[in-house]
């Protein structure tokens, strides 16, 4: 089923991405000064949740219309997986990221904050792997 294969290459391009920032970009980073570490997430930042949001969407498009074609509600299972990044997002990573786009480079809670946003990140990883999960088990 071609929809379903879509949806798994959107999960797992959005769990590849997400694991990328966490096993390599962030942690590269934090090696940083912190207003250097805050110079570079910004701009990262806004590029990476146009494109990680717009593949949770799609995964979650994508898997929504397998299920509906499909009735095998492990294409919903996978759909939710992928949409639940949106709302973990919003209401866990949100007030870390606006107090780090609030933050002046000389602001003492950039480190702090830096430590907390790569551990919070790593639920919308899981998050991620968990729908590819998801798509494949819908896909046997």
């Amino acid at each position: 089923m071609l929809i379903g294969e879509l949806a798994l290459v959107a999960a797992a391009a959005f769990a590849g991405a997400a694991l990328y920032v966490g096993f390599v970009e962030h942690p590269a980073r934090l090696v940083l000064d912190p207003a250097s570490q805050l110079q570079q997430w910004r701009p990262s930042y806004r590029r990476a949740t146009r494109m990680q949001g717009g593949l949770a969407l799609a995964a979650t498009a994508l898997g929504l219309l397998a299920w509906a074609r499909t009735g095998d509600p492990r294409w919903g299972l996978g759909a939710a997986l992928a949409l639940a990044n949106w709302p973990y997002t919003m209401l866990a990573i949100m007030p870390t990221n606006r107090a780090l786009l609030a933050a002046s480079s000389a602001d003492p809670v950039v480190a702090p904050l830096m430590q907390r946003w790569i551990r919070l990140h790593a639920v919308r990883s899981g998050l991620g792997l968990a729908a590819v999960a998801a798509f494949l088990w819908a896909l046997r």
